[in-house]
């Protein structure tokens, strides 16, 4: 007997919370134009407000995952969107930098713990044959979370300012709490035969997996960040940039269901997140000589979709039940790291060469390091499932 198939309403649930995430987070790139204009911020504070949704993410992400453990996944969940919709309103409120960048990391105190958990809840639905391409759906509302900021809240921007850009960026997650009733629940883990040793989990395989995943999303961090200031600087209106640069986006969120499949039934999740990697960090050298060609986005948003789906399900597939939350938190908050500082890196080399091109090469630069880093994650792994 066939087992059944789980059913779809609990990933596009996870698929809409998780893109709510992403819409507040690149709330603060669309907001840029304004505060630069109205409050004379440096693109390193911009880089900072967009850094600071991450930044709770290396001290809560594994609280939050041994939370989750005790009182379940969707009471936690839940408590996390109320911080992300009272951290835009604090935001919006703020009277300089310092208010909006505590808004900032309120609005990160709740988001890092939903992202964290939504990967976590995903892979414990949907764990066998169709993993990678579960992940790849659900991964697939970051980059449509932010295509959405960008095109929504880009004319609010220009129309009313950075204030409402900023408190509606929490009005889709406030919305979006409804949801966490149709995620459902977890099937129970295998029960163990008598004598059966309990795998463990080893520090060096988390610390590997968790440095693909902060490689690969601080690359994303910078694109998403300074791609639409680059557009800017080759003379197009910030607001046909912001629509421009949204075309990375929707192309990453249109392929990468597709990676996952191709992941899964044509070249393996391996040599997916190796092709991905090398794909993304050559179109990020293009984008400049390309002067922000439409081609040239939309072949970078497809490369960006193949190797995320792949490498979240070689972790997920590594893990026994019991370590997810743990494992799942550290491989979150490790890419947290890449999430905060990337940004602010970006921007300090955009301040100090007044090249507008500087991010970018700065994110290639992070794609091509994935390389190494996931030859000695795949040694772990084996030595973790061996």
């Amino acid at each position: 007997m066939q087992p059944s198939r789980p059913p779809l309403a609990p990933l596009f649930a996870l698929l809409a919370i998780r893109a709510t995430g992403a819409f507040q987070l690149q709330s603060a790139a669309v907001a840029a134009p304004s505060l630069i204009a109205e409050l004379g911020l440096t693109y390193a504070e911009i880089g900072m407000l967009f850094g600071a949704f991450m930044i709770p993410g290396l001290f809560l992400t594994v609280p939050g995952g041994l939370l989750a453990r005790r009182i379940g996944d969707r009471p936690v969940l839940r408590g996390a969107m109320v911080l992300m919709a009272a951290g835009a309103v604090l935001a919006a409120m703020a009277n300089g930098f310092t208010g909006m960048l505590a808004g900032r990391v309120l609005s990160g105190c709740g988001g890092v713990v939903m992202l964290m958990l939504v990967i976590k809840m995903t892979t414990d639905r949907y764990a066998g044959p169709m993993l990678s391409t579960a992940t790849s759906m659900v991964i697939v509302s970051w980059p449509a979370g932010m295509a959405a900021s960008l095109v929504l809240l880009g004319p609010v921007g220009d129309s009313l300012g950075w204030r409402w850009v900023l408190g509606l960026s929490g009005l889709p997650v406030a919305l979006a709490i409804g949801l966490t009733f149709l995620v459902g629940h977890a099937p129970p883990a295998p029960v163990l035969a008598a004598g059966a040793v309990v795998r463990r989990v080893t520090w060096r395989f988390i610390a590997a997996a968790s440095g693909n995943w902060t490689l690969y999303n601080a690359a994303i961090a910078v694109m998403a960040g300074f791609l639409p200031a680059f557009l800017v600087d080759t003379g197009r209106p910030a607001v046909a940039a912001a629509a421009l640069a949204s075309v990375v986006t929707w192309s990453f969120a249109a392929a990468t269901p597709f990676g996952g499949l191709i992941a899964d039934r044509l070249i393996g999740r391996p040599a997916a997140v190796i092709a991905g990697a090398i794909a993304t960090g050559t179109m990020l050298l293009v984008v400049a000589p390309a002067d922000g060609a439409l081609w040239a986005l939309v072949v970078l948003g497809i490369a960006y979709a193949i190797p995320p789906g792949a490498l979240t399900a070689q972790v997920g597939e590594a893990t026994p039940q019991h370590a997810r939350a743990l494992v799942f938190g550290w491989y979150s908050a490790g890419s947290y790291v890449g999430l905060t500082i990337a940004p602010w890196i970006a921007g300090r080399l955009r301040d100090v060469t007044a090249d507008p091109n500087a991010p970018l090469l700065f994110g290639a630069a992070l794609m091509f390091a994935m390389l190494p880093c996931f030859a000695w994650f795949r040694w772990e792994m084996r030595r973790q499932t061996g």
